[in-house]
């Protein structure tokens, strides 16, 4: 199992959240976009718990789907 070693600061988190309802989607929602097969760990990213590093950056930068 990967560790859970990458976690999002607060003003990220709220970053993302904009961007997340700017585009009108739902937990479900992304989790399809990045290829994912639960929510979890969007669940985890947005409340702050640490998540595997390929998900923290796909949801971190700008060229991300979710900031783009």
């Amino acid at each position: 199992m990967v560790k859970r070693s990458l976690q999002a600061s607060l003003t990220g988190i709220q970053q993302a959240k904009r961007a997340f309802a700017r585009k009108g989607w739902t937990q479900e929602n992304l989790a399809l976009e990045v290829n994912l097969k639960t929510r979890q760990p969007i669940w985890r990213f947005f409340s702050g718990r640490p998540v595997e590093r390929h998900i923290f950056v796909t949801y971190s930068y700008p060229e991300s789907k979710i900031t783009g």
